[in-house]
C-alpha cells in the first residue's frame, strides 16, 4: 500500500476546498460590488444620448407653444402730399400724415389646428424621449450583465488554475516518490499556462465591458469600478398577454408613431382650411397740418381661387395621414410579434439554466470529486484528471453565461413593453 504524506493530503484538502468554492459562487465574493440599480440611476441623469433627447422634447414643446399665436400687428406711417421740388422736406405744408396698425387673422379654426398639431408633436418627441431611455437602460443592463459575467467567469479560472497548482504538488509529490511520470508534471503546468492566457484575455474583455458602462454614463474612461459584480439569480414571471397589452398601451414607439398619425389628421383637416380666407383689420388716424381730423379704417382678405394648389395640399396631407395611420398599424404588428419572441427567447433561456443547475453542474461536479479520489488512489491517469477538470471549468463558465444571457434577454423584454419585469 502506498503511503501519502502530509503535503499530498494538504493538497487534496485544498482541492476539496476550491472545489466548493466553485459549487457555491456567491460565497468567494467580498468586498464593495458594483449595483445595477444605481447605474441606471445615473444613466437617467447623465446619458448623453437621454440629455440630448431631453432638450429636444423640451425645445419642441417650446416651439409648441407659439404654434397657435398670433402674427405681430403691423404699424405703418405714410406720408402724402410732398411737394414734387423738395421730396425730402418733409415738414413743407400743406403734408398729410396717416398712420395705421393693423392685425392678421386667420380663418377660425386655423389657430386651434395649428397648436393641436405642435402639441401632438411635442408628445410624440416625449415618446422618442422615453424610447431613447429604455434603449440605454437596456444597453447599460447588458453591459452590467456582461461586465458580471467576466467577474464570474475570472473567479471561476481562477479557482480552476488554484486546483491545477495543487494538482501540480499532488503530481510532484507523486513523482518524486516514482508514483507518476515527469509528464505529469509537464501537463499540469502546461495547462495552467494556458488558464493565465485565458485570464489575460478574460481581464481585457471585462476591461471593454467596464469602458461601455463608463461610456454609457458618461463617466471619465480613466475613473475606477469596483471590481466585483455579482449576476443576479432571479427569475421573472412571464404572461405573454399582459405583455402584449402592455406593449402596445406603454412602448414609447408606438407613442410616438401614434402622435405623429393623429398630428397628420390634424393636418390634413388644416389643409381643408386652405379653401378660406384669411383677415386683416387696420385702423389709423390721419394728421394734417399738425391736427388730427380724421381717420381710416382696413379690412384686408386674400381670395383663394387657385384651387388647384390648395387641392394639390390637401391630397398631399390625406395620403400622409393615411400613411401614418398605416405605419401606426405596422409598428402595432411589429410589437407583438417582438413581445412574442422577445418571450420566447426569455424562456428557453429559463430552461437551459434550470438544465445546466439541475442535470450538467451537479453531474460535472460529481465527475470532478470522483476523479480526484480515483487519481489520489492510482485508479486513474494524470489525463483524465485534466479532463475532469477542464469540463469542469467549461460547465460553471457557461451556466454563469446562461445565466447573463438570461438577464439581458428579460432587459430585451423589459424595453419592448416599456416597464420592468417582476422577478422574484
Amino acid at each position: 500500500m502506498t503511503l501519502i504524506g502530509p503535503r499530498v493530503w494538504a493538497s487534496i484538502a485544498s482541492v476539496s476546498i476550491l472545489l466548493l468554492s466553485l459549487a457555491f459562487p456567491g460565497a468567494a465574493h467580498s468586498g464593495e460590488e458594483l449595483l445595477l440599480n444605481p447605474l441606471l440611476e445615473e444613466a437617467r441623469a447623465n446619458n448623453p444620448e437621454i440629455r440630448a433627447m431631453q432638450e429636444r422634447a423640451a425645445a419642441i414643446l417650446a416651439r409648441s407653444r407659439a404654434a397657435g399665436a398670433l402674427d405681430d400687428p403691423v404699424l405703418m406711417v405714410e406720408r402724402e402730399d410732398i411737394p414734387a421740388g423738395s421730396p425730402l422736406e418733409f415738414g413743407s405744408p400743406p403734408a398729410v400724415t396717416k398712420y395705421s396698425i393693423s392685425q392678421r387673422f386667420p380663418f377660425p379654426g386655423k389657430r386651434s389646428l395649428r397648436e393641436n398639431i405642435a402639441l401632438k408633436e411635442a408628445g410624440a418627441a416625449r415618446a422618442e424621449l422615453r424610447a431613447t431611455e429604455l434603449e440605454v437602460l437596456e444597453s447599460v443592463k447588458a453591459a452590467y450583465y456582461d461586465y458580471a459575467f467576466l467577474d464570474e467567469s475570472i473567479r471561476i479560472t481562477r479557482d480552476v488554475k488554484g486546483l491545477l497548482l495543487d494538482m501540480s504538488r499532488i503530481a510532484e509529490s507523486k513523482y518524486a516518490t516514482g508514483q507518476v511520470s515527469q509528464q505529469d508534471v509537464i501537463k499540469v503546468n502546461f495547462e495552467i499556462a494556458a488558464l493565465n492566457e485565458e485570464l489575460i484575455h478574460l481581464e481585457a474583455e471585462k476591461g471593454i465591458a467596464a469602458s461601455r458602462l463608463k461610456a454609457l454614463l458618461d463617466r471619465p474612461q480613466d475613473s475606477e469600478l469596483p471590481e466585483r459584480a455579482a449576476l443576479p439569480r432571479a427569475r421573472a414571471a412571464l404572461d405573454i398577454e399582459e405583455f402584449t397589452v402592455a406593449a402596445l398601451s406603454q412602448n414609447p414607439e408606438i407613442s410616438a408613431v401614434e402622435a405623429g398619425a393623429e398630428a397628420g389628421e390634424l393636418s390634413a383637416r388644416l389643409a381643408k382650411k386652405n379653401y378660406y380666407p384669411d383677415f386683416m383689420v387696420g385702423v389709423g388716424p390721419m394728421e394734417r397740418d399738425g391736427r388730427f381730423s380724421s381717420y381710416g379704417v382696413m379690412f384686408q382678405m386674400n381670395i383663394p381661387v387657385w384651387r388647384g394648389k390648395y387641392d394639390s395640399l390637401s391630397d398631399e396631407a390625406q395620403l400622409s395621414a393615411r400613411s401614418a395611420r398605416s405605419r401606426l398599424r405596422a409598428v402595432r404588428n411589429n410589437k407583438g410579434f417582438e413581445v412574442k419572441s422577445a418571450v420566447i427567447r426569455v424562456e428557453a433561456a429559463e430552461r437551459i439554466i434550470a438544465l445546466y443547475e439541475t442535470s450538467l453542474v451537479p453531474q460535472v461536479e460529481l465527475s470532478f470529486e470522483s476523479a480526484v479520489r480515483n487519481y489520489r488512489a492510482g485508479r486513474i491517469d494524470f489525463l483524465t484528471l485534466l479532463d475532469t477538470e477542464r469540463e469542469l471549468k467549461r460547465v460553471r463558465v457557461e451556466h454563469a453565461g446562461a445565466i447573463a444571457e438570461y438577464m439581458k434577454r428579460t432587459a430585451a423584454l423589459e424595453r419592448v413593453i416599456g416597464s420592468d419585469l417582476d422577478f422574484n
